[in-house]
């Protein structure tokens, strides 16, 4: 079965492979259009490129630090439907700017420095990004151990979101992930800016990393698989549910082990080996995700991403898994269904880290009269 599945994903690789010399050489390709799907709006254009600029998506990125200037650079390179993109920082980073914009792409990119000047950059921007905060450096220092500093550096941003761009989309990348969207979400409650369909934890990059093992595991080309994660994203909270993997396969006990720590344990590998957190994978998570927003910002029917957000499908109060996008954000929690018994005892155990992070921050609260 195995061997016929390598074949079988050989074909398509080479198929794809010919479609893009193809492309290079100018020969004329079918054009790629977007099927009509059940439900969808006859209205809406087929062929991606249709998409480009009917509707204005300007993302704005919240510190330029190691993530910050590769999800810049990745943007710059690969726009999409993002039609502007602004840099935040408190330092000057004129350079950076100066580097980027020579790169000759359509998307402009705009540098705003200081931070008596981000509400001034935020205002009518469709996506903020949160990339600012301090990250790992020690494979033993924990994702908690982290909340209280990037707590410090995460909570004033939030302010200046709900003041500056309160109907924007709020992505934040900065860790721990399971606790900062909690606590932003306090933050914009206070400020009376909340909406928890604009709200995400992006979480896009453990479900690329489930997909990339899986992949190694049947040496096909990672494009052709899916695997959904649920959960959060520490350690103990992730849960990819090969269960539901596509395409659809058999695995043992032990290989669902093995692909589930690989996947847990990719952060603290890169951390161990660097000295630091990961830097061009989260940007290039980030910039999985932000394309996916702003697709669906500019109404393509769909879309659907892997994020923590408020959530009832489990007794935890925020959860990840798959969404369905619309213009004005989460337009339906698509839950995650039936799984088997491993990935239901996983889903168990994340449910009760995610509640005991959800009291650390309400204690963060409290103590700090946020």
């Amino acid at each position: 079965m195995r061997l016929q599945m390598r074949c079988f994903y050989k074909m398509l690789s080479i198929l794809e492979t010919d479609h893009f010399h193809n492309e290079l050489l100018g020969k004329k390709c079918l054009p790629t259009k977007i099927s009509k799907r059940e439900g969808s709006n006859d209205s809406l254009p087929r062929d991606r490129s249709e998409l480009h600029c009917i509707y204005d998506c300007r993302v704005a990125i919240i510190g330029i630090g190691g993530v910050g200037q590769s999800l810049a650079h990745l943007l710059k390179i690969t726009p999409g439907t993002v039609t502007e993109l602004r840099l935040l920082n408190n330092s000057d980073f004129s350079g950076i700017i100066e580097e980027l914009n020579q790169i000759p792409t359509k998307l402009p990119i705009k540098a705003i420095c200081g931070k008596e000047n981000f509400c001034k950059g935020l205002k009518d921007v469709d996506i903020a990004v949160i990339t600012a905060g301090r990250p790992r450096r020690s494979e033993k220092e924990t994702r908690e151990e982290l909340f209280t500093e990037n707590a410090e550096i995460c909570s004033p941003l939030c302010k200046i979101c709900a003041e500056a761009c309160p109907t924007a989309i709020v992505a934040i990348i900065t860790d721990p992930i399971d606790s900062l969207i909690p606590l932003a979400a306090h933050i914009f409650k206070k400020n009376c800016t909340y909406n928890p369909a604009k709200l995400f934890g992006i979480c896009e990059l453990d479900l690329l990393r489930a997909r990339r093992y899986l992949a190694d595991l049947f040496c096909i080309n990672p494009k052709w698989t899916y695997v959904p994660v649920v959960g959060g994203h520490g350690e103990n909270t992730i849960v990819p549910l090969f269960s539901k993997c596509r395409p659809s396969v058999e695995l043992t006990q032990e290989e669902m082990m093995e692909l589930t720590k690989a996947v847990r344990m990719a952060g603290c590998k890169i951390v161990k080996m660097k000295k630091l957190s990961s830097t061009y994978y989260m940007a290039f998570g980030a910039m999985h995700f932000i394309h996916k927003l702003a697709r669906a910002i500019h109404h393509e029917p769909n879309i659907i991403v892997s994020a923590y957000t408020e959530s009832n499908v489990t007794g935890a109060p925020f959860f990840s898994n798959e969404l369905l996008l619309g213009p004005a954000g989460v337009y339906k929690n698509l839950g995650f269904g039936k799984v088997n018994v491993f990935e239901q005892k996983l889903i168990d155990e994340a449910v009760k880290a995610l509640r005991k992070q959800f009291d650390l921050v309400e204690k963060y609260i409290d103590k700090c009269n946020i």
